[in-house]
C-alpha cells in the first residue's frame, strides 16, 4: 500500500518496510477494516473513506464478515492512440471490409475491386477479410461453371452477356 513517509514526505510503497528515499521504517499498520491503509487512522465502522485523510478504506469489504461476495476493483483503460493516421486507417478499413462484403454477395465488379484492395493492405485483419471476400467471387464463378456445364445456363445467355458488356445489346 502507499504512504506518505513522515520522516521526508515521499509518497512510498511500504511493502518493503521502509521509505526508499530516507530510509525510514514503517510502522506495522494492523489490516483492520477500521484503519486507514494511508495514515493508520482508526475509523468508525460506517465510514467508507477515511475520516483524517479522506483515503477510501479499501480493507473494509475484504474484513467484513457478513458480506458473502467480494468484488474486485473495476479497472477502466482508456484506449491510447499514439498513431492517429493508424487509428483513421482502421476506421476506413472497417467501412471497407462492410462494403466489401456487401458488394461481393451482390456479385458487383466493385465487390471485386474492394476485395483486391482488401488483400493488399498491411494490416492482417483487412488482408483476412479481403482474402474472404475473393473466395465469395471464386464460389460465384465455381458456381456460374457449374450450372453453364450442366446446361443450366444456355450458352445465348453468356453471348447476350458478352454483347450487353460490349455495349451492343438489343432487347429480347
Amino acid at each position: 500500500m502507499i504512504r506518505r513517509c513522515p520522516q521526508c514526505g515521499t509518497a512510498a510503497d511500504d511493502k518493503y518496510g521502509f521509505c526508499y528515499k530516507c530510509g525510514h521504517e514503517f510502522p506495522k499498520i494492523e489490516m483492520d477494516a477500521k484503519a486507514c491503509p494511508l495514515c493508520g487512522f482508526i475509523n468508525p465502522e460506517e465510514a467508507d473513506y477515511c475520516v483524517k485523510c479522506g483515503t477510501p478504506l479499501v480493507f473494509k469489504q475484504q474484513f467484513e464478515k457478513t458480506s458473502t461476495t467480494t468484488l474486485g476493483p473495476i479497472v477502466i483503460q482508456k484506449e491510447v492512440v499514439q498513431n492517429p493516421a493508424e487509428h483513421t486507417q482502421k476506421r476506413t478499413s472497417r467501412w471497407l471490409i462492410l462494403f466489401g462484403y456487401i458488394f461481393s454477395i451482390l456479385g458487383g465488379i466493385l465487390g471485386l475491386i474492394i476485395a483486391i484492395y482488401l488483400s493488399t493492405r498491411k494490416d492482417p485483419v483487412a488482408r483476412k477479410h479481403g482474402h474472404i471476400q475473393l473466395a465469395i467471387f471464386a464460389f460465384y464463378i465455381a458456381l456460374i461453371a457449374i450450372f453453364y456445364l450442366t446446361g443450366n445456363i444456355p450458352p445465348e445467355a453468356i453471348a447476350q452477356y458478352r454483347q450487353m458488356l460490349a455495349g451492343n445489346f438489343t432487347s429480347i
